[in-house]
């Protein structure tokens, strides 16, 4: 790992990230994006095997093998697009990232992750295989359970509003952004694709319902 001014950025990030992700795209930009895809992705991949019940039809060693296997190439796909959607529509505001920045940026505000994936396992741990229901959501738990799924949601929303601020913080850096106008650069992104999406749905649903 290249050496850093501001120390080791797995650390700093947390609580210094402007001057982290500063001193990470002046030393390498590139830095860390490996391991910090299978971050964003494990979890990513986890998600994917409850939301679709793939246990039903593969045995749970196999789903975990095969997200231990995806998720870099996943976290990769899903950090470089969100970094470009940041970066074009950025540049509609007056940001200065180029892509290897801004994807740094989204990148490293993904350490957080590393309490999900610990969370993860926490609840793979005391639930086993129910984990990976879709329903799991749905389920009715008691006594310890039910405080251990407390506490892990407590946890998980506190890591995902921490990662949020630090993506501001790295995002308004490399874009020469404040604070406010980096929140607008990830909100225009964002509206934009719920709009994408709702006109989606409604060219395949909508006309269906009016045509019948």
């Amino acid at each position: 790992m290249a050496k850093l001014e501001e120390g080791n950025p797995w650390f700093s990030i947390w609580t210094e990230p402007r001057k982290t992700i500063r001193s990470i795209v002046k030393t390498d930009p590139k830095l860390g994006f490996a391991a910090l895809s299978a971050i964003y992705g494990l979890p990513l991949a986890l998600n994917l095997i409850q939301s679709f019940d793939l246990t039903t039809s593969i045995p749970v060693w196999a789903a975990i093998i095969g997200a231990l296997i995806v998720c870099t190439f996943l976290g990769m796909a899903g950090i470089s697009v969100g970094a470009w959607l940041l970066k074009i529509t950025g540049r509609w505001i007056g940001g200065k990232g180029d892509f290897q920045k801004v994807r740094a940026a989204v990148a490293w505000a993904n350490v957080p992750n590393c309490v999900t994936i610990l969370l993860w396992i926490v609840l793979l741990g005391v639930f086993g295989t129910q984990i990976f229901s879709k329903h799991f959501s749905e389920m009715q738990f008691v006594g310890y359970e039910s405080g251990i799924l407390f506490l892990v949601m407590l946890l998980e929303t506190i890591v995902s509003i921490w990662g949020f601020i630090i993506l501001l913080n790295t995002l308004a850096e490399v874009q020469e952004f404040s604070i406010w106008k980096a929140l607008l650069n990830v909100i225009i992104p964002f509206v934009g694709l719920v709009a994408i999406t709702w006109i989606i749905g409604w060219a395949f649903w909508g006309s269906g319902a009016i045509n019948t």
